[in-house]
């Protein structure tokens, strides 16, 4: 784009580009209060296009440290700054925002980042209930009642053919006597019952089903044993919505802050009016972001690249993994330059996005800032446990739970049963 005199409007011209620290985006460093050196994403495009439109620049932070938000009628932040000339480009980690676009001018955006949430790392399910868990609880209700139902059954036929037959009953035949083998069945019976042919086809049925049920429980109950499942705080926005133990905190005068109280309805109306009521999860700074989400169980919004250096950071200061993101990000986000309203630039800017776009080098930028893979930045459903991993007490806490209860029951029928034989005994001796 050229001006009359047919020079283009951005050589030879000095701009000054608003910016705000959001990591890899834009990364800040200062001399004493002066910014010294800007590396990132974001700086890349401008270095860029600087050279290739041949203009300088220098960036500029704005004083309130906000990006830009509509408070008591009046824009603060960057917003404000370029609405009243004095940045000529916003250029960091800029959300596109509808009530932002009414008063500023946004570039194609040059970046799909969805705003994640940052929580404490998962933790491993306890395994105390493991004696339960192969089976949901359904198929344990339906292997009970299938017990009852099959004990009623084959004690109904023994009666039925016996008088039919005009034999008497031989063998344990009762009630309890049907439901003892049928269960003992599933625990390797050596009891002998007497069954017709009519009952022993059933039970052969019973224990073929007994087979099935044995077979898939061990190997179902080794597996959660050896690889245990690691529980997130939480997955979806609703479930942060509905949670009483993990609260949202954001950074003041963000698109994250503005979206969530705009919101009238669902999950997001329900965290705004949470985050409302508690002006304390409303932050000035981002300061110890990730020592509040770890030791104070918050959840704390931002750009999933930017959340993916915080936790590759954190890991390397402190040697274990204390963050993760959840599965549901809050909501989709996009980014772009932020211009003045009809500024002529922003047409130069746009055709600039659009063929680094095609190029590849926006994605290319992109994935050069982002540090390497680790343990800890791996999705949460991809998480396994050690491999060769050997049983550990605590592994098998389920069983010697179970263990415990029966020694305990068999401590106080012996108990019961001994003062019941004193007590006869003195009864005896009294009469």
């Amino acid at each position: 784009m050229a001006n009359e005199a047919g020079k283009p409007i951005t050589r030879g011209r000095h701009f000054i580009v608003g910016t705000s620290e959001v990591s890899p985006y834009i990364n800040i460093e200062y001399v004493g209060n002066k910014i010294s050196h800007v590396y990132g994403f974001v700086h890349e495009i401008i270095v860029w296009m600087s050279e290739k439109h041949d203009f300088t620049f220098e960036y500029l932070e704005p004083p309130d440290g906000a990006f830009g938000a509509l408070v008591n009628g009046s824009w603060n932040g960057l917003v404000r700054q370029v609405i009243y000339g004095e940045i000529d480009i916003v250029a960091t980690a800029f959300s596109v925002t509808y009530p932002r676009s009414k008063s500023i001018d946004y570039t194609f955006p040059f970046s799909d980042d969805p705003m994640a949430i940052l929580i404490p790392y998962p933790r491993l399910d306890s395994t105390i209930s493991g004696i339960v868990r192969p089976f949901q609880y359904e198929v344990w209700i339906g292997i009970i009642f299938s017990l009852l139902i099959l004990t009623i059954f084959l004690w109904l036929i023994s009666r039925f053919e016996s008088r039919v037959s005009r034999e008497p009953l031989r063998g344990k035949t009762g009630l309890f006597d049907h439901f003892w083998f049928l269960f003992r069945v599933v625990a390797n019976s050596n009891d002998v019952v007497a069954f017709t042919l009519a009952t022993r086809l059933i039970v052969t049925a019973w224990c073929l089903t007994a087979v099935v049920f044995v077979n898939s429980y061990t190997s179902s109950l080794v597996s959660y044993l050896m690889a245990p499942k690691f529980v997130p705080v939480i997955t979806t926005v609703q479930s942060l919505a509905d949670s009483n133990e993990i609260s949202l905190i954001v950074l003041r005068h963000t698109s994250v802050e503005s979206t969530l109280f705009a919101a009238t309805s669902g999950a997001l109306a329900k965290i705004g009016a949470h985050l409302q009521s508690h002006p304390e999860n409303q932050l000035k700074f981002l300061e110890n972001i990730e020592d509040q989400v770890y030791y104070q169980g918050k959840a704390f919004p931002h750009e999933e690249t930017s959340l993916i250096v915080r936790i590759h950071d954190d890991l390397k200061a402190t040697k274990r993994c204390r963050l993760a993101i959840a599965k549901e990000p809050l909501f989709p986000d996009q980014h772009a330059f932020g211009l003045a309203k009809f500024s002529p630039l922003t047409k130069t800017f746009n055709n600039d996005v659009m063929w680094l776009k095609q190029l590849g080098l926006l994605d290319h930028w992109k994935a050069s800032a982002l540090p390497p893979p680790n343990r800890c930045s791996a999705p949460i459903s991809q998480l396994r446990s050690t491999p060769n991993k050997k049983l550990t007490l605590d592994s098998l806490s389920s069983a010697f739970l179970l263990y415990g209860v029966g020694v305990i029951a068999s401590i106080s029928a012996f108990i019961v049963r001994a003062l019941n034989v004193v007590y006869m005994s003195w009864e005896s001796d009294h009469r």
